[in-house]
């Protein structure tokens, strides 16, 4: 994906967040090994360091 598109679908992952904590909303989305990831990295308080390549693979 190209910067324009990361920054579409990031504000499409905000929105939903926003709606769900607004609402009776049950999310119900999994978390797969590559959100986990990203999970444990903006939890730790680490700097958010730039991928070179992007994947949801291992």
């Amino acid at each position: 994906m190209n910067v324009d598109q990361h920054l579409k679908v990031a504000q499409w992952h905000i929105e939903q967040a926003r709606l769900h904590a607004t609402s009776q909303h049950s999310c119900g989305c999994p978390v797969n090994e590559h959100y986990q990831k990203i999970i444990n990295e903006i939890e730790s308080g680490k700097e958010i360091e730039e991928e070179l390549v992007c994947s949801t693979e291992k």
